[in-house]
């Protein structure tokens, strides 16, 4: 049986979704600890070379900002997410699946 987030990597035409860190993921969205221990979001495509201010979020970024990052890429792109349940918990998924069902069966047959 596919799993949720096989079927999300497929509507969002990208190759994977994983929790086992790679430095090579072409998106990467995590949890960092500033030098006087505040946590920040980031999502960021080149994690050497973070943009501060496109990449770092004070708050948890939003399932929608996280999905229109994602869309972004490349349809070969794995994404790393360091935390399913934080950044795209699967109740939100799964909304997003149903909202565009219809979508995703016509990429199908096409």
């Amino acid at each position: 049986m596919t799993n949720i987030y096989t079927k999300l990597a497929e509507a969002l035409n990208i190759y994977e979704f994983t929790e086992d860190y790679t430095p090579s993921a072409d998106l990467q969205i995590s949890e960092y600890m500033t030098a006087d221990s505040y946590d920040v979001h980031v999502m960021t495509n080149d994690h050497i070379h973070i943009q501060w201010d496109m990449d770092v979020f004070y708050y948890q970024p939003s399932f929608n900002d996280i999905i229109d990052r994602i869309k972004d890429l490349d349809e070969d792109a794995i994404v790393y997410v360091s935390d399913f349940e934080t950044y795209l918990p699967e109740y939100e998924v799964a909304d997003y699946l149903e909202q565009h069902e219809e979508e995703l069966q016509s990429k199908h047959e096409a």
